[in-house]
């Protein structure tokens, strides 16, 4: 997954003139991220393939699964969520406790990205000061553990069978406060 991530993400920039100096500015990371994303040096986060996909002009799924799109309905097995996740939060500070595992890769002109994410414990205190905030809806689903979420100021404790439906432009932090890994299903909506 991660080397045709960095290739789709080279031929939109390409195919769209764009320099990489000029998709790292509009994308808000470095241009030497973007190289090592480019490059397969890196699995890029969930919060910098949403910045790339809006400064490309693209949907996060076309960067998930390539360019053309199908009206094919996509399957993915129990067997597909388990062992290697797709991408991981790997920044230092930020969300490394997250392991995410995309779900209907193959279909690539979705407008929701849906995922199972599993979140590592992580205690109370390590909610950071810089929370993800990008345009677009989310819908989490708790099916193991617990999940606790930082929403602006609120704080919402989410059990099995849970939900919560938001808006991700306003600053949140998914966290695991037990000492036990959690498991949510989470629906991401990101317009371009």
């Amino acid at each position: 997954m991660l080397a045709i991530i960095g290739q789709i993400i080279r031929q939109l920039r390409e195919e769209n003139g764009i320099s990489p100096e000029e998709l790292s500015s509009r994308a808000g990371i470095s241009a030497e991220k973007l190289s090592q994303i480019e490059n397969n040096e890196t699995n890029p986060s969930l919060r910098v393939l949403i910045r790339i996909s809006r400064a490309l002009g693209a949907k996060v799924g076309t960067l998930l699964a390539g360019k053309d799109d199908n009206h094919k309905a996509a399957v993915t097995r129990k067997d597909d969520v388990t062992g290697n996740p797709t991408f991981a939060e790997n920044e230092e500070g930020r969300n490394g406790h997250l392991s995410f595992y995309a779900l209907a890769q193959d279909k690539t002109d979705r407008h929701m990205e849906p995922l199972v994410v599993e979140i590592a414990p992580n205690g109370s205190a390590s909610v950071p000061e810089l929370k993800s905030e990008h345009s677009g809806e989310e819908f989490i689903y708790v099916l193991e553990g617990e999940a606790t979420l930082y929403y602006d100021d609120e704080v919402y404790r989410l059990k099995p069978g849970d939900s919560i439906y938001y808006n991700s432009v306003v600053p949140h932090f998914l966290s695991n406060e037990t000492a036990r890994p959690a498991r949510v299903v989470a629906v991401l909506y990101t317009p371009y």
